[in-house]
């Protein structure tokens, strides 16, 4: 372990940066420093990455491989009569130790629960609101809001408190094209988007350029979904695609206008020449991927544009239209800021990318990679 704090040291030093200059950086304090570089002490992931991001090197390089990226087969009790999640959910359990020993518990991939709050709005008027809450100040400072639609923001909750981090996440559920507004608004500190600009065909910096016009933002990968049609289990109405749902007596679900799914879907209508209006449930609008899904599986609505991983969820039948690229909008006035800074330490984990990866179905080789950091001035 001396070799890694002496590959540390002599990065700190080709920086020219003193170990207070460099533990002030990193958030992290000059005696933990000098214990790293001593050798006396091994850094978690989150520190790790952000000393590498600081003098600009890679995890690798200073500290080896400490972020292992597999997971871990682990032998637990399972009880036989316990209720099942949905067929193509199956695998997703809890565990716990119990009794001294490890049990699996069925979870199901999606649930209703109630939402925890913050506190309860008292008084509003104009641009100012009395809120009456137990939160601590820190505890407010510590809160990251991400906007946007991505269902998987509830692994990431999850990870924080996993690791103890003092930031919390808390998901705002809205639209691509509502997203971008928050940031832009100060709603949010992270926007996520899934847009295809039509005429490039190219993912959400178009979209992005338009909401935020020359305001300083930088763009970071998620990862890249499917896009496609859920469909009740087996397809039993054998739906082959977009064409299929004019067919009279079919009905679908939609998601509201200015999300991604609202978008892909009124594109292929447009290639097809079909007519919105002739679709029966065009009007039907839900405010998600998974509310889609769930649509479907209450039997409210024959087909609906949603992810894989809202198909999955439901074990529905799903028909692959698009691989998307879900980016995340961070302004760059956020971009030091600790919920920020936790999230980001999550984005460069490999072990958080692979757990995405397994449990969501989506493609997170890019995550956490920087597609575009806008240095403009603020307008």
């Amino acid at each position: 372990m001396a070799s890694i704090g002496k590959a540390l040291a002599r990065a700190r030093m080709a920086r020219d940066l003193t170990q207070t200059e460099l533990a002030r950086r990193a958030g992290i304090s000059r005696q933990a420093l000098g214990a790293i570089e001593a050798g006396a002490y091994h850094p978690g992931v989150a520190i790790a990455i952000r000393l590498a991001r600081e003098l600009g090197a890679s995890v690798e390089s200073l500290f080896g491989e400490i972020d292992d990226e597999t997971s871990t087969l682990v032998d637990a009790t399972w009880f036989d009569d316990q209720r099942r999640p949905p067929a193509r959910s199956q695998s997703r359990v809890a565990l716990a130790r119990v009794g001294g020993r490890v049990v699996a518990v069925a979870q199901p991939a999606t649930h209703l629960t109630l939402v925890p709050a913050a506190g309860v709005l008292q008084r509003a008027r104009r641009h100012r609101a009395d809120v009456a809450t137990f939160q601590l100040p820190d505890e407010i400072d510590s809160t990251l809001l991400m906007a946007g639609c991505d269902p998987a923001v509830a692994i990431l909750v999850d990870w924080l408190a996993r690791r103890r981090s003092p930031v919390h996440a808390v998901a705002l559920s809205c639209s691509s094209r509502e997203a971008l507004r928050a940031v832009v608004n100060g709603r949010a500190h992270v926007a996520g988007v899934h847009l295809r600009d039509q005429k490039s065909g190219e993912y959400n910096l178009a979209p992005i350029s338009r909401a935020l016009g020359h305001r300083r933002s930088i763009v970071v990968n998620f990862a890249r979904w499917e896009l496609g049609l859920a469909t009740a289990p087996g397809n039993p109405l054998a739906i082959r695609g977009f064409a299929d749902l004019e067919r009279p007596g079919l009905r679908i679900v939609n998601r509201e206008d200015g999300s991604g799914a609202r978008s892909a879907l009124d594109q292929a209508l447009g290639e097809l020449g079909l007519q919105p209006e002739r679709i029966a449930g065009y009007q039907f609008e839900v405010g998600g991927h998974l509310e889609v899904a769930a649509a479907i599986a209450a039997g409210l609505a024959d087909a609906g544009v949603t992810i894989r991983l809202g198909a999955n969820a439901y074990g529905l039948h799903f028909l692959p239209h698009r691989d998307e690229r879900y980016d995340l909008v961070i302004m760059q006035r956020e971009a030091e800021s600790t919920p920020i800074k936790a999230m980001l330490d999550a984005l460069n984990s490999r072990r958080f990318a692979n757990e995405i990866s397994q449990l969501c179905a989506y493609d997170t080789a890019q995550m956490g990679q920087i597609i575009r950091a806008r240095s403009a001035p603020e307008l």
